[in-house]
């Protein structure tokens, strides 16, 4: 099915729908469009290491202080995103 013809079923169907459905289908396109912008490919694990080994030679140089700093910084977006999200898991952090 080529994208013209599917997008003019979809505008079928969507006129099909009583008005009060549309700002559902509206919601869901946004879903789908974040879902989309969160989904990354997945690394084989030989990836990872490899990834892990090209960030780890970028930061060689960097002072260890300053590493914990970005990495609190991080850590505490991060934490405020979970939040926002309500995806949060309450408790204390228990440290490295």
């Amino acid at each position: 099915m080529n994208i013209t013809t599917l997008i003019e079923q979809v505008t079928s169907e969507l006129a099909q729908l009583p008005q009060e459905d549309l700002p559902l289908v509206i919601e869901f396109v946004e879903y789908l469009k974040e879902r989309k912008e969160t989904l990354r490919p997945r690394l084989s694990p030989a990836e990872i290491r490899a990834e892990a080994r090209r960030q780890a030679t970028l930061l060689r140089d960097v002072p260890r202080d300053e590493i914990v700093v970005r990495f609190q910084e991080l850590a505490e977006e991060i934490r405020q995103e979970v939040i926002v999200k309500g995806t949060a898991i309450e408790g204390d952090w228990q440290g490295d």
